[in-house]
């Protein structure tokens, strides 16, 4: 069964709410004002991707962005036209081999996902069956989710927020950092946005911090050292993701897990926060390459004593972990308040009592209303 072909089927763009968070942008707000989540990550402008089959009950769709669909299908579809839907890694290396000289990170990786997430929907579509029994068939019935939100409001609502994810079965949850080193006072803001969320759900709750790249090592090394009394779970993204001097220092002087991933690409990347002294990793399937990559940074992690917990809930990392030992992979991000390039999906993948299970419908096993 050969790809002939991957074209555009839909653009759009989509107006989202701006929710307040440190981002690396803050020193220059006077010039680019407050980004929200999606406009930050270039996702304000979304499309779908189609790929076709010889057989034309056999296709697939993704969702991504403008510009991967751009640099899609003017420059990498015809590469893989006419390959065989399960040639999956032979593709995945030789678009990667193909775009070295402008590649192995960005946008190109992002395209290169979008091929092999396709390609691996289509295949288990043609053999029918679930996309995670092509990657070794399930390691457990569920998966333990985290609710992730927890944006910097007030405290009434930060309060009412972390109760409401208790009290819907959930064990853990991520919030987000107000400040970063921009702010003279962004520490003990900090700081006390992380007792209000302790003080109201407890200790015998996972709670996690996501800092998005918005500290250097000066500041992290200053509000680690005030985290450790709250036994935070990790800190996610403090550094700039090609800081690895900085990341290895910084996770000698605390106690407190350090993770990353969400901006990083393929192995070689992961290889250098392993070494780096980063033990959480958080791939995602939609950016660092697809599901192929993500196989091998398991592999990595576990030589290592790491975990893996990939960025999001998409059903395509959801298949991942599911297909991992839970050792290995043993949670899953879910995002309460919006969804990352899920707009137009019928049935977004949501837990249950704080937990993911997924069902037994060929490939990824989503639709689209298109």
């Amino acid at each position: 069964m050969k790809i002939s072909k991957i074209n555009v089927i839909k653009t759009e763009h989509v107006l989202r709410e701006n929710f307040p968070y440190a981002k690396p942008t803050d020193y220059y707000n006077e010039y680019l004002g407050t980004f929200n989540p999606f406009q930050s990550a270039f996702m304000d402008k979304i499309c779908f991707l189609k790929l076709e089959t010889e057989n034309e009950e056999i296709s697939s769709i993704v969702e991504t962005s403008e510009e991967v669909c751009n640099l899609v299908v003017s420059q990498l579809a015809n590469v893989v036209q006419g390959i065989d839907l399960s040639k999956i890694n032979m593709a995945w290396d030789l678009l990667y081999r193909y775009t070295l000289p402008i590649g192995r990170a960005g946008i190109v990786l992002h395209g290169i996902s979008a091929i092999n997430l396709l390609m691996y929907d289509a295949y288990a579509k043609f053999l029918g069956i679930p996309v995670y029994e092509l990657l070794g068939g399930k390691t457990r019935d569920k998966i333990r989710a985290y609710a992730s939100h927890l944006h910097p409001t007030n405290k009434e609502a930060l309060e009412n927020e972390a109760k409401s994810y208790i009290d819907q079965g959930y064990t853990a949850m991520k919030m987000r950092f107000c400040c970063g080193p921009s702010d003279p006072l962004g520490v003990d803001k900090n700081v006390d946005l992380v007792k209000i969320i302790r003080d109201s759900i407890g200790y015998s709750v996972d709670l996690a911090g996501d800092a998005w790249m918005s500290w250097n090592l000066h500041f992290a090394l200053k509000m680690l050292k005030k985290l450790e009394k709250y036994e935070m779970s990790w800190i996610e993204e403090p550094l700039l993701p090609d800081d690895f001097e900085s990341y290895k220092y910084l996770t000698r002087k605390t106690d407190i897990p350090i993770s990353a991933g969400e901006h990083h690409y393929h192995i070689y990347d992961f290889k250098r926060l392993l070494d780096s002294g980063v033990r959480i990793l958080q791939p995602d399937a939609l950016w660092v390459g697809g599901i192929t990559p993500m196989k091998k940074i398991a592999g990595l992690a576990e030589a290592y004593g790491a975990i893996v917990i990939p960025h999001t809930s998409n059903i395509y990392n959801l298949h991942f972990i599911i297909s991992e030992p839970e050792s290995v992979a043993p949670i899953a991000e879910y995002l309460t308040k919006y969804r990352w390039l899920e707009d137009k999906v019928l049935n977004p993948p949501k837990p249950i009592n704080g937990y993911f299970r997924l069902n037994e419908e060929k490939g990824f096993g989503i639709k689209y209303e298109i």
